[in-house]
């Protein structure tokens, strides 16, 4: 479970450009020279980016080789800032990570301002190199040298809108882990079957239990483990919605065995994605909620080293929604395991369906991306099961 605390920050950067009054031909070359700086800038910034991983571990990202120009962000990332800002994993697993006030300070070893140490996530909002020594800005007035840092890219996945009026009428399910299907339960390989990638939707025909293990048909003479799939099932709200706001009432129903979170309007099924929830030794509350406040963007952090959920600093979590003391469907940039448990309690969501659910959910936020549950704005019912 994470411990919060409400504190947004907001990083701006502007770039003044401007050209001198002189003959065109001039201007002209002034202005090349800026662009060819500028794009020299871009790409620095772009070799510090990495590409998310997709493995299944509570493990830490480690840094690979930077990324081709054809792999920036696909342009409807832009539209949220989230996807622009550049994501570091702190190294401390050799020994603390030095914060300094200045650059100047890092390189001569001085006015150390605190130590980096646990499990550790940062923005960097800028960045400089003294005498082939690269440094990083996390904060203003902070400095670690970049080297201590492993950059990640948050994932782009997202999950299904359903626009028609009827609810599915069958269940279907993301690939979490990729298979070619067998003929038959517990059959042999269909070669001639598609090989399915992770993310990728298929809908579900028909189950059988061989043994202790339940098999699903995707298709004709297509079948896979339920180990293979994370499966939505549309269902009723829980009794203790009442009658009345089952048919009209927003609610979110979170499947922990599934690892999928399913929105609806009444009886309508309207979204649906994959989350990571609590890890065994931190299991995700059960029982039915609503969501109490809203934080578009805030640190989470356990600083004071608990035994049971060790030492750990996020910052810029986005997208909060806090149902249960410190529990919140909350957006995750580092990493990419969604369909598996991966947190310390709350549910983690791609930052896709967090900005969703953040958006479409009561309490509705105000300008500033905050809210607070009250009797004329509700708070969305939260079922997790």
């Amino acid at each position: 479970m994470a411990t919060t605390k409400s504190e947004s920050r907001r990083v701006g950067r502007q770039v003044a450009r401007g050209l001198t009054s002189m003959k065109n031909w001039r201007r002209l070359g002034l202005f090349i020279v800026l662009l060819l700086t500028g794009v020299v800038a871009l790409i620095a910034l772009g070799a510090r980016t990495t590409l998310a991983r997709s493995d299944h571990q509570e493990a830490t990202p480690e840094p690979v080789a930077q990324l081709p120009s054809d792999q920036n962000p696909d342009p409807a990332s832009v539209e949220d800032p989230v996807f622009l800002k550049v994501y570091a994993h702190v190294n401390t697993q050799d020994s603390k990570v030095p914060v300094y006030p200045t650059p100047a300070d890092a390189i001569s070893n001085t006015n150390p301002l605190r130590e980096l140490n646990g499990y550790e996530w940062v923005t960097v909002i800028a960045s400089t190199e003294i005498n082939g020594v690269a440094l990083s800005q996390i904060n203003a007035d902070e400095w670690v040298f970049s080297d201590r840092l492993a950059f990640f890219r948050p994932s782009q996945f997202q999950g299904r809108t359903f626009d028609q009026i009827q609810t599915p009428d069958r269940p279907f399910a993301w690939v979490i882990s990729e298979f070619q299907p067998t003929n038959e339960p517990d059959g042999d390989v269909n070669a001639a079957a598609p090989v399915y990638r992770r993310y990728d939707v298929v809908d579900i025909y028909e189950k059988a239990l061989v043994g202790t293990t339940m098999w699903y048909r995707i298709g004709d003479q297509q079948w896979c483990t339920q180990q293979r799939l994370a499966v939505v099932s549309p269902r009723q709200a829980p009794a203790r919605l009442g009658a009345r706001e089952r048919l009209h009432s927003k609610w979110i129903s979170v499947n922990l065995f599934e690892q999928t979170i399913a929105a609806y309007e009444g009886e309508r099924l309207v979204y649906a994605s994959l989350v990571s929830s609590g890890l065994p030794r931190w299991e995700t509350v059960k029982g039915v909620f609503q969501i109490q406040s809203k934080n578009k963007s805030q640190p989470m952090y356990n600083g004071a080293g608990d035994p049971e959920l060790g030492q750990y600093y996020l910052e810029e979590v986005p997208y909060n929604m806090f149902f249960f003391e410190d529990y919140a469907l909350h957006g995750a940039y580092w990493h990419d395991g969604f369909g598996y448990k991966k947190s310390r309690g709350c549910v983690n969501l791609s930052i896709k369906d967090a900005k969703w659910l953040f958006n479409w959910s009561q309490p509705y936020p105000s300008q500033y991306g905050y809210a607070q549950a009250a009797p004329d704005d509700p708070g969305t019912w939260v079922w997790v099961h």
